[in-house]
């Protein structure tokens, strides 16, 4: 019950952050079109050594998640979980997720 509470106090969170900057739900999304999120950064996945470098990490909106995905990269100064992202470029469908690969991307102010 606390669980629930707490993650549509989240969703409502970023909801009015993301109104309040302008970007567009996770949620409402069309494959293959230029766009621009905002949102929470819930994880950041690292390659291993040995692998090809890739940065990984999920965005949350409150809406939906997105997966950001940097090629060539195996570290990002100043990114990290918790962090509030602007991201823009295209999202695709890779099985049942959307993926942007190298977006473009500013580090929000921290809001509280």
């Amino acid at each position: 019950m606390a669980s629930d509470l707490r993650t549509r106090l989240e969703a409502e969170d970023e909801a009015a952050l993301r109104g309040a900057r302008g970007t567009t739900p996770i949620s409402e999304v069309v494959a293959r079109k230029k766009v621009c999120l905002s949102g929470v950064l819930q994880s950041i996945t690292y390659s291993a050594i040995g692998r090809p470098a890739q940065l990984n990490a999920i965005l949350y909106d409150g809406t939906g998640t997105v997966e950001l995905r940097w090629l060539g990269r195996r570290d990002i100064p100043g990114i990290r979980v918790g962090l509030h992202l602007e991201v823009e470029g295209t999202a695709t469908p890779q099985g049942d997720h959307l993926v942007m690969m190298n977006p473009l991307y500013r580090i929000l102010p921290q809001t509280h």
